[in-house]
């Protein structure tokens, strides 16, 4: 008998055991998550991070004008939450590539923040590039404090190039602006 022969089953009869294993353990988590309490089934959790809670605020925003350096961006900022009053703080960390608008607040709070009311946000631009504005919400829960965060970025191009006419402008015979290009010779 060749000695490697009983080597090779033994490693398949491992890795079968294994592999009978692995699947009897996910039978066992799968009908776990599906079990009930109390009557009630509990939802299916898999892929679900058991993690830090996140805080119950709703967060969203719409920039309302096309980025142009040194030109003032109007951003609508909505925050809501069910939980309560909110403080609501905007940051920049770069003061050299973005500014706030003069008379801009950087915190403010919000008494009802059920609704959908948007706030409106004002930085200028002093480059061109993606730049980025923080938005953060924290609110008050019965478990503590809780804390939201986003960074709005702002894609900045440069300033419109002015067009020059081809030609030149000359008056018709009825008085109205004409431009008169030149014709090319060709070759």
């Amino acid at each position: 008998m060749n000695p490697a022969k009983p080597v090779f089953l033994l490693l398949t009869a491992l890795v079968a055991i294994a592999a009978c294993q692995k699947a009897d353990n996910a039978a066992v988590q799968e009908s776990a998550t599906r079990e009930s309490v109390g009557g009630k089934s509990l939802p299916d959790m898999r892929g679900v991070s058991p993690g830090k809670p996140s805080a119950p605020i709703s967060m969203r925003y719409e920039i309302m004008s096309n980025p142009v350096v040194g030109q003032p961006v109007l951003i609508n900022v909505v925050v809501s939450s069910q939980e309560g009053p909110v403080t609501v703080y905007y940051s920049i960390t770069d003061r050299s590539a973005l500014i706030f608008q003069d008379g801009q607040v950087e915190r403010l709070s919000i008494v009802d923040p059920s609704s959908d009311v948007a706030r409106q946000l004002t930085v200028v631009p002093q480059r061109e590039g993606r730049l980025y504005v923080n938005v953060s919400a924290e609110v008050q829960t019965p478990g503590g404090s809780m804390i939201r965060s986003m960074a709005v970025p702002i894609k900045v191009g440069g300033t419109p190039a002015e067009s020059t006419p081809n030609g030149e402008v000359v008056e018709g015979p009825n008085g109205e602006a004409i431009i008169s290009l030149p014709a090319q010779e060709s070759n």
